[in-house]
């Protein structure tokens, strides 16, 4: 097996999308990333496309994004250990890694044996996609409506409180909040005219647009918005001819779990996260 990087992600896709689109939902933000990047979006424009090849024929597509870990598509556990390797020598060296269980645990076994760090998990992950909203599950009070540039400042504090509370890796530059609000992939839960709740609609693939970033402030919760929201936007993205909708949970949160399931959201597959820790 041996390593291809990319030059662009046109070529990527050329390569790889027939082995993505066997499971397009699992692989949304792979997918979702070279396709703006293809299209010259600029927050996409940073990250890189590999993929490990065994005969000249892709068995492990991947992307890494620097500030952020790689990601890895599903593939032989051995072809995830050959791209540490990889990675190993080069500067930005990589401080976790996030793909499917065993094969993020295969890149992070094989850096820990590189590197002696100490292994963490950051979060486990359940991937769900719906192609249909359960209706009755938007009984909330309120509606929802796509932010203005009027919400910035409301939209920043909630992107920041989301990043805190869930310690993940979230963008909450100015310009690409601002870009968002501009794309109208912004969404809010209003009631009696005020903003409740946040979702973001994000990087599409060919069938499915991702929803991401709901958060509702520790004071607002247990009335039903965070729900409606997600429902609203899942049937936007519906709407406009995508087959289905995707989202990532934690799977240590059993609340927001269920509540997805409730509006039409099942399970696709899991993955985890790990952060590599310096030996002390």
């Amino acid at each position: 097996m041996q390593v291809t990087e990319y030059e662009s992600a046109s070529a990527f896709l050329d390569a790889n999308r027939d082995l993505l689109m066997k499971n397009e939902p699992a692989n949304a933000i792979l997918l979702g990333y070279a396709n703006q990047q293809a299209q010259g979006v600029d927050s996409a424009m940073s990250t890189k496309f590999f993929s490990i090849d065994d005969n000249d024929k892709s068995v492990l597509p991947a992307m890494f994004t620097p500030g952020i870990v790689p990601l890895l598509s599903d593939g032989p556990e051995e072809a995830a250990r050959i791209l540490a390797r990889f990675f190993y020598p080069k500067n930005p060296q990589p401080t976790g890694v996030n793909g499917p269980k065993d094969t993020a645990l295969a890149f992070a076994d094989e850096w820990e044996n590189l590197t002696h760090c100490d292994l963490e998990i950051r979060v486990n992950s359940r991937i769900y996609s719906c192609n249909s909203v359960k209706a009755a599950k938007l009984a909330a009070e309120g509606s929802a409506r796509q932010a203005t540039s009027e919400d910035f400042d409301l939209v920043k504090q909630w992107r920041l409180a989301f990043r805190d509370e869930v310690d993940a890796i979230v963008m909450a530059e100015d310009d690409h909040i601002r870009s968002q609000i501009e794309s109208g992939n912004v969404y809010l839960w209003i009631t009696t005219d005020q903003p409740v709740s946040v979702a973001v609609l994000g990087r599409g693939t060919d069938n499915g647009g991702t929803v991401g970033a709901v958060y509702t402030p520790p004071e607002l919760r247990n009335h039903g918005y965070a729900t409606a929201l997600t429902a609203a936007v899942t049937q936007s993205i519906l709407d406009s001819g995508k087959k289905y909708a995707v989202l990532y949970t934690d799977l240590d949160n059993p609340t927001s779990n269920s509540i997805y399931q409730q509006i039409g959201y099942t399970p696709v597959s899991d993955a985890t996260m790990w952060s590599f820790k310096p030996a002390i």
